[in-house]
């Protein structure tokens, strides 16, 4: 293999390296920053915000209390107990 054709084909790999690592970078300058392909002009508050307040009623355990549980399955079933177990107890009084 002639010495221009292994030099050439190595000068094309360096560069195709270059264009790629330029290319596909996704560091911008600023973090927090959104890049400009990003357009949110159009884009409404809180959309879904009542579908979501609709469809979840997230409770913050203490940690103490989640240590007990080892998933929300366990904490849905002691609440369903308790609840029953008041039930029972105003039925009887």
């Amino acid at each position: 293999m002639p010495t221009e054709a292994i030099e050439s084909d190595s000068l094309l790999r360096a560069l195709r390296r270059a264009t790629n690592a330029k290319t596909m970078s996704s560091n911008p300058k600023d973090p927090d920053e959104l890049r400009e392909e990003y357009d949110f002009s159009q884009g409404e508050v809180g959309r879904y915000a009542d579908r979501l307040a609709k469809g979840s009623n997230v409770v913050i355990l203490d940690p103490d209390v989640a240590a007990e549980f080892p998933d929300n399955k366990a904490v849905n079933k002691a609440l369903r107990a308790y609840l029953a177990s008041k039930k029972s107890d105003k039925g009887a009084a």
